[in-house]
């Protein structure tokens, strides 16, 4: 990245992180990037430096920057042999009276779906209480409304049939005002609220981690910072999930967990 592009994103990283109480400065510089400039396209502010006078003076501007700094992309069952795998390892869960998983970073809710679907094939959706937080308020209010857009429904019923589905994914949803809504049930048990895994506490023990598709936007420093409040949060032979891009390279704890299966980002630890 040239030295004036640096310049320009880092003092645009902390204008948005100042005013937004929302610190990006752990973010990968070449992901933040290709977003920034993208922003600044679509703001019309001409450059970076214009972008950070533009969003001093415009608080929505602000707000739609923010928004595209985070990106959330997801969909229900992404990455099916993933989720293959967890079919396999989550009737572990049913070895405790009750338990707690959690997806961090769930952004607009697929993800949480998707597993509140494999605990009911599972036998252990009353058993199981979902923890699903991520930074994004209205992330999160799209993700209690627990309803996805019609031309997604051949995407996500061939997911859902790869990844092992027991039934039919129109079991658990119905069609309602041209979009597709999943069955109250499934949001039964799970609870939502924000959080920010570069700055706040763990607040929970876990015998499971969903953190998929998040640690590998942050610096090594950030991803050192996550990975150790991942480890403290779960416990001893619970399981932690990452996305097909991530792996516990900048983890200060990896020789505590064992991967179960080569080629998917599941793990156990083991200590």
């Amino acid at each position: 990245m040239p030295a004036h592009l640096r310049a320009e994103l880092g003092q645009l990283v902390d204008t948005v992180s100042s005013l937004s109480g929302m610190d990006f400065r752990r973010y990968q510089r070449s992901a933040l990037l290709r977003r920034v400039l993208s922003t600044v396209e679509k703001e019309d502010a001409g450059s970076i430096a214009g972008l950070v006078s533009k969003v001093r003076a415009d608080r929505e501007c602000l707000q739609r920057l923010r928004a595209a700094m985070m990106l959330h992309v997801t969909s229900l069952f992404r990455d099916d042999c993933y989720y293959r795998e967890v079919r396999k390892q989550i009737p572990f869960l049913a070895t405790y009276p009750s338990s707690q998983l959690w997806v961090a970073a769930c952004s607009t809710g697929p993800e949480v779906m998707s597993y509140r679907i494999l605990l009911h094939e599972a036998g252990l959706a009353q058993r199981c209480r979902v923890y699903a937080t991520d930074l994004s308020e209205t992330a999160l209010q799209q993700a209690q409304a627990g309803r996805f857009d019609e031309h997604l429904m051949p995407e996500y019923d061939h997911n859902y049939r790869q990844a092992g589905g027991q039934g039919r994914l129109t079991d658990y949803c119905f069609r309602v005002d041209g979009h597709w809504q999943f069955n109250a049930a499934l949001l039964d048990n799970v609870v939502f609220g924000v959080h920010n895994l570069l700055t706040d506490a763990s607040f929970n023990d876990f015998q499971f981690i969903s953190c998929r598709n998040v640690t590998m936007y942050f610096d090594p420093q950030g991803q050192s910072h996550v990975h150790t409040l991942l480890h403290e949060s779960l416990r001893p032979f619970g399981y932690l999930g990452l996305g097909l891009s991530e792996s516990l390279l900048h983890s200060p704890h990896r020789e505590d967990y064992r991967q179960l299966h080569p080629g998917e980002p599941l793990y156990r630890k083991i200590r």
